[in-house]
């Protein structure tokens, strides 16, 4: 419980304007109809490092940010919780799941999030797993038909270079980063494809821009590029 706790104080650094991109376009557009009421359960799915934690994360932000409760819960975090974890989610206005693929197969688990559900008449929830919920291993078929009801969006893996490119920009934007167009030309090209691992990476450049308030040095550029293959040959490696 200390953890929830922690968790909902801590504001991440994810908004939902950084998922520029046609390829994000259903998905936001979901995320609109949560805001309003149209949807009352998404359940977004997509393969490893496409992002999916950070557009939960903006998700959440996104309702904070109009004065709304929402929390996001890594499941991975809670398997070995006690199940009785998610009655004190109860009290959010949405509650995101992240990593529902942990606790697949696990019958007390899956028999909790089922009377989750069942309990969130006046709240709204947000799953998300490596596949579509129809395509999960699930033992609970009750769980299983409530999971394939929701609305289902899947991520671009990052293969439309304009996705690439308009997720780059609107981070930067937001971020107040002046990279020089070698840069980014590089990491859109040269660097990871996958939404997630991009996002890492510009993760790994805020220590040397923050506090650039002019023209980047010619160092500084080859820095950045050298970091942008290094990571791309360690995520390679990792795969």
């Amino acid at each position: 419980m200390r953890q929830l706790n922690l968790a909902i104080d801590v504001r991440s650094d994810a908004r939902i304007s950084d998922f520029a991109g046609p390829g994000w376009a259903s998905v936001i557009d979901a995320t609109r109809q949560l805001h309003a009421g149209l949807l009352s359960r998404c359940f977004i799915h997509g393969v490893a490092d496409t992002g999916k934690t950070h557009l939960l994360s903006a998700i959440c932000e996104s309702y904070l940010d109009v004065g709304r409760t929402a929390i996001q819960v890594s499941l991975i975090e809670l398997v070995h919780a006690p199940t009785e974890v998610l009655q004190a989610l109860e009290s959010f206005d949405l509650v995101a799941l992240d990593d529902l693929d942990a606790v697949v197969g696990m019958p007390h688990w899956e028999e909790a999030i089922y009377h989750l559900i069942n309990r969130s008449e006046q709240r709204q929830l947000v799953f998300v797993a490596r596949s579509p919920a129809t395509h999960l291993p699930i033992g609970l078929p009750d769980l299983q038909s409530r999971l394939a009801q929701a609305a289902s969006f899947g991520l671009p893996v990052g293969d439309n270079v304009d996705d690439r490119r308009a997720l780059l920009f609107a981070v930067l934007k937001r971020n107040g980063w002046q990279f020089d167009p070698a840069i980014t030309e590089h990491l859109i090209e040269h660097g990871s494809h996958r939404p997630g691992l991009m996002l890492k990476t510009l993760a790994k450049f805020k220590p040397l821009f923050q506090a650039q308030r002019r023209k980047p040095s010619l160092a500084l550029i080859r820095q950045t590029m050298a970091m942008i293959d290094q990571d791309l040959i360690d995520q390679n490696s990792e795969a």
